[in-house]
């Protein structure tokens, strides 16, 4: 294992490269925490997966002036094994469970690297075909229904998550949502 530093710097590297931060000063106000470190209202994302190797995933906070994903709250870069949070969010209750989505991503990655481009890019259920392969891949798929287990361990129906999801996609994408929410429910 890498010692925190010397990761950091890697991580840094990654983000400058990666999102093509020309300003570099921005790093030192973003905030850097390992899954295994996470706080108690993400923490729960980390237990629920049960899976040792994220625990080095690197979770970056970015603050909200300095978010570039709309109103997304979350982005996994799974190859980099890190995750960015938009701050407010991050420090929020995590009601939707991102976290669980986000973690399952680099999860994927790690369960088959060699496959995880094409995986992403490969319908998960061919009828239902859309112009793009998102949300509708063998990618997508997995961290939904990641995310969806969770959050009915937690306790909420079928039809809260949906209601939670359609808000926040396009009406197109709400048959593979409802397929998955089938397959849990």
């Amino acid at each position: 294992m890498l010692n925190r530093s010397v990761k950091l710097e890697q991580i840094k590297k990654h983000l400058v490269e990666y999102y093509a931060i020309e300003d570099t000063k921005v790093l030192d106000r973003l905030g850097y925490i390992e899954a295994i470190n996470l706080p108690p209202q993400h923490q729960k994302s980390f237990d629920f997966l049960n899976n040792e190797r994220l625990a080095g995933t690197m979770i970056v906070v970015v603050p909200d002036d300095l978010w570039f994903k709309g109103e997304q709250p979350s982005e996994s870069n799974a190859e980099g094994d890190v995750i960015l949070f938009k701050q407010s969010y991050f420090e929020s209750a995590d009601n939707i469970a991102w976290m669980t989505h986000e973690l399952a991503h680099c999860q994927k990655y790690k369960n088959a690297p060699e496959q995880y481009e094409q995986d992403s890019q490969t319908y998960a259920f061919q009828d239902i075909v859309g112009e793009y392969a998102y949300p509708n891949n063998i990618v997508e798929r997995y961290t939904f229904t990641k995310q969806f287990e969770f959050l009915k361990q937690e306790g909420l129906s079928r039809e809260e998550i949906f209601e939670m999801i359609k808000k926040e996609y396009e009406e197109s994408d709400l048959p593979f949502f409802e397929r998955l929410l089938d397959e849990i429910f």
